[in-house]
């Protein structure tokens, strides 16, 4: 009895972890990429950065960025920049 509610709970929590994982990789992740590109507009459109540790991050997540031309073309200019 305590065997199955143990196998029970792991399966349990291995879905609520693949969940976690799955919401963080198919959710968050384009969300930072989106604000990292808008951001990235507007250094490059300035030419300033507002400040170095907001710099290397927008940089690392262009960089990191899959399958996005824009945060491709911007992390050139950036690299330009840099």
């Amino acid at each position: 009895m305590y065997l199955s509610q143990y196998l029970l709970f792991c399966i349990v929590l291995l879905l609520g972890l693949g969940a976690v994982i799955a919401f963080s990789l198919f959710v968050v992740k384009p969300v930072q990429t989106r604000w990292a590109v808008i951001r990235a507009r507007n250094i490059v459109a300035t030419g300033k950065t507002p400040s170095q540790w907001q710099f290397r991050n927008v940089y690392r997540m262009l960089a990191t960025a899959h399958n996005d031309l824009e945060a491709a073309k911007l992390w050139q200019q950036l690299d330009r920049m840099r």
